[in-house]
């Protein structure tokens, strides 16, 4: 099994999608995570769950998308809406089973600067 990368990378958001950290990215594809389901946890944290390959794809848990081979995850529209997620830099983690996404109002609680 491939390591989890430690600690918080920087991604960006355009245009809906998300530019996931090269060394978060190469984790994704080691681990077999090309689909991956969209989570909000809350107004600033969104969970990107990989959707393993006897999962069933019409449950209730949040929309579905897929990995590109360049890094980018698009992120629904009503997902970005509710945690406020616009054209800006994220903070991206791997935590347990899933990929972690903080926006910046949590950088300025941390005292980071994008």
């Amino acid at each position: 099994m491939v390591p989890a990368p430690e600690g918080t990378f920087l991604g960006r958001v355009h245009s809906g999608a998300l530019q996931l950290p090269g060394t978060i990215h190469q984790y994704c594809l080691a681990r077999g995570w090309t689909l991956m389901r969209v989570l909000v946890l809350d107004d600033h944290r969104l969970e990107l769950r990989p959707v393993l390959p006897d999962e069933d794809l019409d449950g209730d848990d949040g929309d579905v998308s897929s990995l590109c081979g360049d890094g980018k995850l698009w992120i629904p529209k009503t997902a970005r809406n509710l945690v406020h997620l616009a054209e800006q830099s994220v903070m991206v983690r791997v935590e347990g089973d899933c990929v972690r996404i903080y926006t910046r109002r949590i950088f300025e609680t941390l005292g980071f600067r994008p």
